[in-house]
């Protein structure tokens, strides 16, 4: 069997067209040699443009701007025994409605401005690396196509705004599932739109106060080996 987790509505963004112009924007690319639409979004850096952000757009300003969460989330999950056994498919869905595939072989940078170099390239080539089997492509999916694309058997999200359950008790039913999906969110705050919530069959609270994304990942991942034995198979 295989898991599908899908990273959803990923904070990883190049900076939005409307503060590309931005006096702190512009400085900052030019510190690191790059032109505004090379770079990624980063509130760390770049809040004082993103207070000029609209609020009518389709994703919230506060929900916009942190690829930290995704690069803690995945170096939670690839590094794990599930992942080494081929028993794991990691993929990122963006708030801009990019797919971003992740080939289960990549090492990625633990250095976090690294990473940030790496992401940039891919979505300035959209795959890396060019002239050998890619680690990571980038293409513009829609979530729903995403999940039609992969065919899981069951679709289930884990947020604080589903059902109480314990997170051991969630990852041993998935288990049971031949071919399931997980949707864990990829933003700072907020919780799903109303249009990742239709394409889900259950949800899932695994705490009464909202967790990290990459805590959420590192700990489901784990309750996952253990439903499956991996940890006693690679050990006899």
């Amino acid at each position: 069997m295989s898991l599908t987790l899908v990273f959803v509505e990923a904070a990883i963004q190049r900076v939005p067209d409307e503060i590309k112009s931005h006096p702190q924007i512009k400085r900052y690319a030019s510190k690191r040699h790059k032109s505004p639409d090379e770079i990624l979004l980063d509130r760390s850096f770049h809040h004082s443009a993103m207070k000029q952000l609209s609020r009518t757009g389709r994703v919230l300003p506060e929900k916009m701007g942190r690829p930290d969460i995704i690069h803690n989330a995945l170096l939670q999950v690839l590094e794990t025994p599930l992942n080494w056994e081929n028993c794991l498919k990691v993929i990122i869905h963006t708030q801009d409605g990019q797919l971003i595939t992740i080939n289960p072989k990549i090492r990625l940078p633990k250095n976090y401005t690294r990473f940030v170099g790496l992401i940039e390239q891919l979505f300035n080539q959209k795959r890396v690396p060019l002239d050998d089997e890619p680690l990571l492509t980038v293409e513009e999916v829609s979530l729903e196509q995403s999940i039609t694309r992969f065919a899981p058997s069951r679709v289930i999200g884990l947020t604080r705004l589903g059902n109480p359950e314990l997170l051991r008790n969630v990852a041993s039913d998935i288990a049971k599932v031949p071919n399931p999906m997980v949707f864990i969110g990829a933003f700072p705050r907020g919780h799903f739109t109303a249009e990742t919530n239709r394409l889900m069959s259950q949800t899932y609270s695994v705490d009464k106060r909202p967790l990290d994304t990459w805590i959420v990942a590192g700990r489901f991942i784990y309750e996952f080996e253990w439903s499956l034995g991996i940890a006693e198979k690679r050990l006899t």
